[in-house]
């Protein structure tokens, strides 16, 4: 385990239109305003669309599930983290029949209302690595990303 201490430098809100990609929109509000680090402190809203990924199981190496969904989908939550200038981004959402969780990818499209606090950080450098984390089942090396702070 390690940790840092930062500093909040500015706090942005987003807003994220109809049908208008909101991972995009997050990387993209990124790079125009040259957020180096920081974090997604909140979201919410509605999607008409959401695309998700989880981890499957807990061997190794990994494997990912992806998945889309249609409709009447609201976000709960949001946050993650924004390291050498990219975000990484899990988000809790919930449908009539119930309620469920993942990373966000591309093809996540906004409905009615989607809403955004990025905050941004000074301190050290966070970066993200990858570290072996042991063999796979192969016998091969496997890696993770792991967040540093420089």
């Amino acid at each position: 385990m390690e940790g840092a201490a930062f500093k909040a430098s500015k706090t942005w809100i987003l807003r994220v239109d109809i049908d208008e990609d909101v991972l995009e929109c997050v990387e993209g509000f990124i790079r125009e305003n040259s957020i180096k680090q920081g974090y997604v402190a909140a979201g919410y809203g509605t999607l008409k669309a959401a695309s998700l990924h989880w981890v499957c199981h807990n061997r190794l190496p990994t494997d990912n599930l992806f998945s889309e969904l249609e409709g009447g989908i609201e976000i709960l939550s949001m946050n993650g983290i924004i390291a050498e200038g990219q975000s990484h981004i899990h988000v809790s959402l919930a449908t009539p029949v119930g309620a469920f969780g993942g990373h966000l990818e591309g093809g996540t499209k906004a409905y009615v209302l989607c809403e955004i606090v990025l905050v941004e950080l000074e301190g050290p450098e966070m970066k993200r690595t990858r570290v072996e984390v042991g063999r796979g089942e192969d016998g091969k090396s496997v890696s993770v990303p792991r967040l540093i702070f420089a």
